[in-house]
């Protein structure tokens, strides 16, 4: 949509009634709405399966920080969507990215514990994140498709399936009963191969779109480069035409094997200028791109793409408290609150999008958008935090309960077992990663804040990494491999984003643990030569950092145990230079390139055995496994591969890891027993421990940069309070642009 390229008729800021007075009075902006075409988005994205409130580190509009003890939730969430919808409701609710995984509850569901309440929000249009894919394409296609191949549930998922089915629906007036519109459908009869019934996924019942999904090997080769997904969904509000389209997340591949069996990914910049034409054909007048590829990649998109109105951004977890103006050579962040000013009025006019980002469930954007004449002539843009002043929905409270039980002790003190079965595994009973407790269950105490809050290193990577470390190296067996006399050299923790805070002074708990590993890797070990460690650590760095957005993963770097680095990211990696890593040691000595480094950690089922923890390379690899699957606390000793070639052949994952496989959980949970009452403490984990520094490495000595240049903020950053550089680190001829 073209915009005006005047704003001689904009009324101003567009007036809408706050969060807390509206919950506090009832009141509602009917009269604005009845003066202005107002176009109202709601968004909320990267939900990462949390059902239930938990602690969080929320950012205040002047970019300060508050602790909040209890802070998102769905029943929370409801409340303000319900909200805004009465304040306007012809209100679009959008979601994109990451909604079926964060949790226990949904990874030992597959995702069902998450569905059935998503499917009472009526959700307008989502788009799916990477780790959607997570549970395979036989799960993501009965879940999100509408046409195309729908396979049966392989039979190691069906454990996780089983325990949901809309049958266990609860009926709750006004959110899942009749009158609500309220359905719920699983998917069991697909020939020839159909899922048993009560053992298919709870499929979406809202619409999901994504241009740069395809169908690829081993499907049949007449569907190969066929979409998944719509590109788009059209909708009519106030008399204007609408078009959201769909981007996913291009990084699955890069992830487990096992998550994109039969998909292709693409960025979506060779598909957009199409779809924007056959939307415009359509008679799109506002033109919205919701995408999963994350900021920086979105802000390039809405920067090349002039059509572009409003680019909904999700997968970096970043919170955009004020609204990004891009144009071709420009991004301006405006002011949380105010009014715009002259100089973004003419931005606006000008033809910018407007681009904005929310951050899990700890907030949920209103973009109210007034149009003039089929023109964007003013927007107002909030992130509202969803804190303890957000009063929980009944409704919904209700049936997120109903979804919560099996997960929680009844009266008898138990809890119903589930068990999570990765590919190529199939006896619940015997195998896999078993959860017998309530997710409840306290397991330790901290006296510093765990959360992952910087992208390159923070308090609870750390300590995941420590705790890997500690417990493996404790294995006896592991000492007895040849080369391995010294025990585990180092270990790492993936650079999530996800997973809730634990405020210092707090319990820590189980439910805890599985948001920092709601995926079910098995913990192993294998040999790589130093080369190979820092030449992956590198790889990485280069992913996170790189000035060349569409080279950018996602995803933060990693935390280490007995390792540091000092890494250079101003003036990193020349040609001449290798990477950004500067110096790196391991046990306190500089790290040989040729010694062989015993290295724990995680593996993802499936994939070859080649890797640990995402470094390529090693040798001898080997897993843990616990004597009893039910006590985390039972003997752990080393297991070889139950497969090591052909892993996976067309759809079928072979087993890899052992029954009674350790799990990262596990590991946590030994390692908490093992400190003095059970406790982190800020001496071991608290800030500033200096694993990770950055330099300046044309300065002699490698010196540590000030604090206030860690990050190696670039110059183009639009927002410095943002975790991860948008736009990467380094000179700015690294994204192959010379100015001079």
């Amino acid at each position: 949509m073209k915009k005006m390229n005047n704003i001689t008729r904009s009324s101003g800021r567009v007036c809408k009634t706050l969060l807390s007075v509206a919950l506090t009075l009832g009141a509602a902006s009917s009269q604005v709405l009845a003066s202005s075409d107002v176009i109202t988005l709601i968004e909320m994205g990267d939900l990462h399966g949390t059902l239930v409130p938990h602690a969080a580190i929320l950012i205040n509009p002047d970019g300060t920080e508050r602790e909040v003890a209890s802070s998102g939730g769905l029943a929370r969430l409801k409340t303000v969507i319900n909200t805004i919808r009465e304040d306007n409701p012809a209100a679009i609710l959008l979601s994109t990215g990451d909604l079926t995984h964060g949790s226990a509850e949904a990874m030992f569901t597959l995702g069902d514990a998450m569905m059935v309440p998503m499917n009472a929000f009526g959700i307008d249009v989502y788009t799916p994140g990477n780790w959607d894919f997570g549970y395979g394409g036989a799960v993501f296609r009965n879940r999100f498709t509408t046409f195309g191949p729908k396979p049966t549930i392989p039979g190691n998922l069906r454990a996780m399936t089983a325990h949901i089915g809309c049958g266990d629906v609860p009926v709750i007036a006004g959110l899942t009963d009749a009158a609500s519109g309220y359905s719920c459908t699983e998917i069991t009869a697909t020939a020839p191969f159909p899922t048993p019934e009560g053992m298919g996924v709870i499929k979406a019942n809202f619409p999901t779109v994504a241009a740069n999904l395809y169908n690829a090997a081993p499907l049949p080769t007449p569907l190969h480069g066929k979409p998944v997904l719509p590109a788009f969904k059209m909708l009519e509000r106030n008399g204007t035409q609408i078009a959201v389209i769909g981007l996913t997340a291009s990084i699955v591949p890069q992830q487990a094997d096992a998550f994109n069996i039969g998909l292709r990914f693409t960025q979506g910049v060779e598909e957009l200028p199409g779809i924007i034409d056959q939307v415009k054909a359509l008679g799109a007048e506002l033109i919205v791109v919701q995408s999963e590829l994350g900021l920086p990649q979105n802000i390039k998109i809405a920067q090349s793409f002039k059509d572009i109105d409003v680019m909904y951004s999700a997968h970096t977890h970043e919170v955009t408290l004020g609204a990004l103006l891009v144009s071709k050579n420009n991004v301006t962040r405006t002011t949380p609150g105010a009014a715009l000013n002259w100089k973004e009025r003419t931005l606006l006019a000008m033809g910018s999008a407007i681009v904005v980002e929310t951050n899990r469930d700890m907030y949920v954007g209103r973009l109210d958008l007034e149009i003039d004449r089929g023109h964007i002539v003013n927007f107002d843009w909030e992130a509202i935090p969803v804190d303890e002043s957000v009063a929980e929905d009944p409704a919904m409270l209700e049936l997120v309960a109903a979804m919560e039980e099996d997960f929680i002790a009844g009266k008898d003190g138990k809890v119903k077992r589930h068990s999570f079965l990765p590919g190529g595994f199939k006896n619940p009973a015997t195998q896999g990663l078993q959860l017998t407790e309530d997710l409840d269950t306290v397991v330790g105490y901290t006296d510093t804040l765990l959360l992952r809050h910087h992208v390159l290193e923070d308090t609870l990577n750390n300590f995941l990494a420590d705790a890997i470390l500690a417990v493996t190296d404790s294995v006896a067996d592991v000492r007895n491999v040849p080369g391995w006399e010294n025990g585990v050299d180092v270990s790492m923790a993936n650079g999530f984003r996800f997973g809730n805070a634990v405020l210092a002074g707090s319990e820590i708990t189980l439910r805890d643990l599985y948001t920092w590993f709601p995926i079910a890797p098995a913990v192993n070990i294998a040999d790589f030569s130093g080369e190979s460690i820092e030449g992956s650590l590198n790889t990485i760095l280069g992913a996170v950092f790189d000035r060349n957005v569409f080279m950018q993963r996602g995803g933060w770097y990693l935390g280490l145990a007995n390792m540091t680095q000092k890494i250079d990211l101003k003036n990193r990696p020349f040609s001449s230079s290798s990477g950004r890593i500067v110096e790196t040691t391991i046990g306190g000595q500089a790290i040989d390139p040729g010694k062989r480094y015993v290295f724990a950690s995680c593996y993802g089922h499936g994939n070859a055995l080649d890797e640990v923890c995402r470094t390529g390379g090693g040798a001898n690899h080997k897993f843990f496994q616990l004597a009893d699957a039910d006590d985390y606390t039972s003997e752990i000793t080393l297991s070889e591969p139950v497969n090591r070639v052909g892993i996976i052949t067309g759809p079928k994952v072979k087993q890899v890891a052992p029954d009674n496989y350790l799990h990262p959980v596990h590991a946590l949970r030994r390692y908490l027993d093992s400190l003095a009452d059970n406790t982190v403490t800020a001496a071991q984990f608290g800030a500033g421990q200096g694993r990770v520094v950055t330099v300046d490495s044309k300065s002699p000595g490698n010196l540590p940069q000030p604090e206030s240049e860690q990050i190696g903020q670039p110059g183009n950053t639009p927002d410095t309070s943002f975790v991860q550089p948008p736009f990467g680190a380094g000179p700015d001829f690294f994204s192959g642009s010379i100015t001079h």
